[in-house]
């Protein structure tokens, strides 16, 4: 599904690093990678005459239900896979209320949890259930 949707292209995709006290929060998305479990940051893609900041703060409402502002860039990706080419854009966020909901995508839902992990939870997901970059994090 994610190939169909996303492959043949270049996708340029906005994500935000949320974190409260300890823990990083994180959605699982569903069919991506190998054995269908992905764990990463709440995010998506930019569409037209959208700005990063508007697209980031418009994903992260969609998929956690929270308002965020959009702080500094912290990373940076390019992944290839397949037919999928996408540059990701990580960016620190804040916000004032961390009440997090699973909330939908609308492009194609593949969300199925949200969840708030520890450093420690992060590196015990095995290899490919996250971008490589957030055991560096921790």
């Amino acid at each position: 599904m994610i190939q169909e949707m996303y492959g043949g292209r270049i996708r340029l995709r906005v994500c935000g690093l949320l974190w409260r006290e300890d823990k990083i929060l994180l959605l699982r998305h569903s069919g991506i990678g190998e054995d269908g479990i992905f764990w990463n940051c709440p995010g998506g893609g930019v569409e037209e005459g959208e700005s990063i900041v508007q697209a980031l703060t418009r994903e992260f409402k969609e998929e956690t239900k929270l308002e965020i502002q959009v702080q500094e860039l912290y990373h940076w990706d390019e992944v290839i896979y397949g037919k999928l080419h996408g540059v990701e854009l990580y960016f620190k966020v804040s916000a004032s209320n961390f009440a997090a909901q699973l909330g939908k995508d609308p492009e194609g839902n593949i969300l199925t949890e949200l969840r708030w992990f520890t450093k420690e939870e992060i590196h015990q997901l095995p290899k490919g259930h996250c971008p490589p970059f957030l055991r560096g994090l921790c």
